[in-house]
């Protein structure tokens, strides 16, 4: 008699795990002896550049839109995930999910360029110096901030 034949999958996918977790990859399945694994493949990203949609913040710094990024590379790497674990597999087209790999990961900011017109303010001490004098300033202590 043969033993079953156990289902495989191989494929573009989004992978929902416990803890709030999602990997994005090209997905197949492994076993170990008894184990099967879910083995995804999580590709590398180039450095890009890119123009804002929206304004935002970014290592404490505002950003209007229109603001260009230089991003940095990140490395692709591979997570073996148990089916236990596994809430969702959303298989998708490569297209699909290099799109939403782009999304999910965060990348390293190398350099920004403002849009025309757009200027950052210089950084501030502190915003009750705007309307305290300099004597009220002056008899303010830590513990009352």
């Amino acid at each position: 008699m043969d033993a079953p034949q156990q289902a495989r999958f191989e494929g573009w996918a989004i992978v929902d795990v416990m803890g709030h977790q999602r990997y994005v990859g090209f997905v197949t399945t492994e076993a170990y002896g008894q184990a099967v694994l879910f083995r995804i493949d999580v590709p590398a990203l180039e450095p890009r550049e890119r123009v804002t949609k929206a304004p935002g913040y970014t290592g404490g710094r505002y950003l209007p839109a229109g603001s260009t990024v230089k991003e940095g590379a990140v490395e692709g790497y591979t997570k073996l995930v148990g089916s236990g674990s596994i809430y969702t597999i959303t298989p998708c087209t490569q297209a699909a999910a290099l799109a939403a790999v782009e999304q999910s990961q965060a990348r390293p900011l190398m350099e920004v360029t403002l849009p025309p017109g757009a200027e950052l303010l210089p950084p501030h001490e502190d915003d009750r110096d705007d309307y305290m004098d300099d004597d009220e300033a002056d008899e303010e202590t830590i513990g009352d901030r």
